[in-house]
Order: structure tokens, then sequence, then C-alpha cells
């Protein structure tokens, strides 16, 4: 490391070190991060976060970067690798992911993934000079607050654990790292869960001025019987003047035919899995 530059294991830190150096890794980001320790407690429960694997770097005493490492099996993803202002102009980005591949060879893993803005240029370049290939696009939706709410019911709350449940039986195959259903197995507050007749479900969270939507299925056998809509319909209805929306973790093509019958329109930002062979 650079002379002051120091790295020490998530495991080895604490949740407020660690979401400082997260806030500060991501500065000039193409969106604004500000990450606090309920968040990323709630980021590595969601991610499958490995604190042994995953760093939090300090310029000198301050928390001034961070590198997220997720694991499921033999895969492993690169879930935020961000370097503060100071740390930057050394290199050091570029090592630290050497490093990462290394370890994930070390430990066995068959696949390194991770996810990039398409207008990060910079950040989808060095990756691709490592030997990173793109393997699809992943989009977000929304739902503008300014749609009136639809004439319907509210939807029924039910506890998050059961829509994880539905979840987990509705999903469809090769979803992204964030949408697998792993990704809600302890699902509990801040997310809500809402289903409909137990043919579809949604887990969503509320505390922001704006509602993430986490997931949404349908039961396959019940599929193309109007329930998506009905079910996000009933969503609006419980939010009304609330803008509804997807990050952008969802594999292009899955939802996009469905969302714009809806009404539901695609986000600006898209961005790129990328995956890392192993083997």
């Amino acid at each position: 490391m650079t002379s002051g530059i120091s790295h020490r294991r998530l495991s080895d830190c604490t949740l407020e070190e660690g979401a400082a150096g997260f806030t500060e890794g991501f500065t000039g980001y193409a969106m604004p991060v500000n990450v606090t320790a309920q968040s990323l407690l709630l980021r590595i429960q969601r991610d499958n976060t490995d604190r042994d694997a995953s760093f939090v770097f300090f310029d000198g005493d301050r928390p001034a970067g961070i590198l997220l490492i997720g694991r499921r099996g033999d895969r492993s993803r690169i879930g935020a690798i961000g370097m503060g202002p100071t740390l930057r102009g050394h290199g050091l980005g570029r090592s630290v992911l050497l490093d990462t591949i290394d370890a994930a060879k070390a430990r066995g893993d068959r696949l390194l993934f991770l996810e990039v803005i398409d207008s990060n240029e910079r950040a989808r370049d060095l990756y691709l000079s490592l030997g990173f290939r793109i393997t699809r696009k992943l989009v977000g939706f929304g739902r503008s607050a300014k749609r009136g709410a639809p004439d319907v019911a509210p939807a029924e709350e039910c506890s998050p654990a059961t829509a994880a449940g539905m979840l987990a039986a509705f999903a469809d195959p090769d979803l992204s790292w964030q949408t697998d259903p792993r990704s809600f197995e302890s699902a509990e507050l801040p997310f809500r869960g809402f289903a409909l007749a137990g043919k579809a479900a949604v887990l969503l969270d509320d505390t922001a001025k704006d509602v993430r939507i986490f997931s949404l299925a349908v039961d396959p056998a019940h599929r193309r019987q109007g329930l998506g809509r009905a079910l996000t319909d009933a969503i609006a209805a419980r939010y009304p003047g609330r803008r509804l929306y997807t990050v952008e973790n969802v594999p292009a093509g899955l939802l996009d035919l469905f969302m714009r019958r809806i009404g539901w329109r695609k986000t600006a930002l898209s961005q790129s899995e990328m995956v890392f062979d192993l083997s």
C-alpha cells in the first residue's frame, strides 16, 4: 500500500467505519451515495457479503474506500469497490481487483461477477482489460409519482418472510445476483411484503421518499392472467402520490414488455453485468 494507506477486513471494522468507507469511496459517483451503518448491514445480509473477504480502506485513520465481496457457493461477486478522492491516482483500484481475482481463485470459486454503470466507461474498460467479459444488460423501471392512483383496493400486506417464500417459488431462472431469491431469504424490516391470492407477491421498501420494489413475481402457472398488473396497481393505490421504482438490476428483456403494458418507464441508467471465469 502507498504510505498512509492501509486496509482492514470488514470483519475487523465497525459498521460505522464500513459505512464511512463506502460513502467516501463513491464520492463523485454517477448518483449520490450516502451509506449508514444500518443500510450497510442490510446490504451485507442481502448480498451474502463475506466480511472476511471484504475490506475497508483507510487514509491514515479515516475510512476512505470499500471492497465488498458476496459469496454463494462457487460464485462470488464484487458488490462494491470504491476508492475515495485521496486514494485515487495510485493504481490502487487495479491492484485491489487483481488481488480479488487471486483470492477468488484461491478459494476455489468458479465465477466472479460485478456490475458497472454503462456510462462509467473508465471502470468498464478497466474490468475488460483485466479479463472480465460483459454477459448482459441490467435495467430498471419506474412509475411516476404524477400518475394518479388506480381505482382499486390497496394491496394486502403479508409478512416479508411469506412474500420471500412466494418469490422463491415463482422465480425465473438465471436472475441477477440482486434479484435472486437468495437475496431475500432472511427478509425482515424495512422490507414489506404484499401478496395477491397466493399467486403473486412483491417485496418493497417504503422508508424513503420513493418506494423501491426489490422483487416482484407471479406464479408461472398463472401468468398472463392480469395478476401482475393487478398487484402493481394495488401497490400504486397503497402509495398514492409516490414514485415506485426498481433499480437497474433487472435482466434486460425479462420485464420490459410487462412494464410497458402497465405504464412503467425504463430508467435512464443501465448497467452491464460482467463475469470473470476463474476456472
